[in-house]
């Protein structure tokens, strides 16, 4: 395992309990998260029938307080964020002047503040660079990253394990996806937000540094006392194979600071187009009026690759993997994987996420991906969604 700068509070306890660990980030900006416990296929079953707990040291936030604090973050961001509500949550893209993405932002409005949650590594520079625009108005912009720590739960029973734990007579199971509120476990004030990332309820809790290894320990508590909610901890492994099938791309992962909005496959959940200006929103409306797009991140299926009882293996293309136009394997790729997984719930077949110079990504276009030794045939699909729950709450 390799050692990093920024050692979350439950590192020890992750260490005991025999996690596999992978870094996310590089120097001073890496960060140790979970990949396993070990038994990645129990982890993955425990998103669809039960539910996983999950911590994000990669994780950080940006607190922005000040009674103009709407009106000057809406001319900042790509999307409207004044006239959300208490209990609102809005995504929401930074941009620099060229148009470029700088950071992918989730907004929780609260009674006298925002919380935004966004990687870690990019907190100093968009905290400088938000705050370099202030001139007049009345907004405090901090960063809260070393007093807050994130973690999550996926899976149908996430309602029901924090409901169990409560002590303020407030029921979390009401609460619909892109809503926050706020609890009280053990006394201490704890954020929930709901966004189902997975495709299964998802609950983001935003808890004070100092409280996060109490709060752990219990959640890994109740999980042992009521079987029922089929609960555990988990790694990056099992969520990242459910986001890929929910079809949930990634800043970081499937599109970066050299992406504009338009390439992400995104760019309808994080960006409005009727709002007023932002920064970098002439690029943007440029670019939608003219329907103008060089590549996007697309979803494509890889075709005669299954795990089955017979043949256990698969040809599983990996991030980086190239694409080529059929019979023209030998000249310039027309794309990269950005990530991929097998799909349980498509039959142990390999989907990917991939970035596609846009002439190849309408749907039913035929491919060919590089996959551990092999070209294997591949597919685009009609969306970025692979699988859909039948109903959700």
């Amino acid at each position: 395992m390799s050692q990093t700068n920024n050692k979350s509070p439950l590192h020890d306890l992750h260490t005991q309990q025999e996690a596999f660990f992978l870094t996310y980030g590089t120097g001073e900006d890496a960060y140790e998260v979970v990949e396993t416990f070990g038994d990645l296929d129990m982890e993955y079953a425990a998103i669809r029938k039960g539910c996983v707990i999950y911590e994000e040291p990669h994780i950080g936030t940006i607190r922005v307080s000040g009674k103009d604090r709407g009106e000057f973050l809406n001319n900042m961001l790509t999307s409207k964020v004044d006239e959300l509500q208490n209990g609102d949550i809005a995504y929401a893209f930074w941009l620099n002047r060229k148009g470029r993405i700088e950071a992918d932002l989730r907004i929780a409005q609260r009674e006298h503040e925002m919380l935004i949650s966004l990687d870690r590594s990019l907190i100093k520079t968009s905290v400088d660079s938000i705050s370099s625009f202030l001139f007049a108005e009345e907004v405090e912009i901090r960063d809260v990253s070393a007093e807050l720590q994130h973690l999550s739960i996926h899976g149908p029973t996430s309602l029901q394990l924090i409901d169990s734990l409560t002590d303020d007579g407030v029921s979390v199971l009401e609460l619909k996806e892109k809503h926050h509120m706020s609890v009280q476990i053990d006394e201490v004030s704890i954020l929930i937000e709901r966004i189902d990332f997975t495709g299964e309820i998802g609950l983001y809790l935003t808890i004070p540094r100092e409280n996060m290894l109490a709060v752990y320990t219990k959640l890994l508590e109740v999980a042992q006392s009521k079987p029922e909610l089929k609960a555990k901890p988990t790694g990056w492994l099992a969520i990242n194979a459910a986001r890929i099938e929910a079809g949930n791309p990634m800043f970081q992962v499937d599109f970066g600071q050299s992406n504009l909005p338009v390439e992400s496959g995104i760019i309808d959940t994080r960006v409005n187009f009727t709002k007023g200006c932002y920064l970098g929103q002439e690029v943007v409306a440029r670019m939608h009026a003219r329907n103008a797009c060089t590549k996007k991140v697309v979803a494509i299926r890889v075709v005669g690759e299954q795990i089955t009882t017979e043949n256990q293996e698969v040809h599983q293309p990996v991030g980086g993997s190239q694409i080529f136009e059929p019979n023209k394997e030998g000249e310039t790729p027309i794309g990269s994987v950005t990530s991929s997984t097998i799909s349980p719930m498509l039959g142990a077949i390999p989907i990917c996420f991939a970035m596609l110079k846009n002439d190849f990504t309408t749907p039913g276009t035929k491919l060919k991906v590089s996959a551990e030794g092999k070209l294997a045939d591949c597919v685009v699909e009609e969306s970025l969604v692979f699988w859909k729950k039948a109903s959700t709450n």
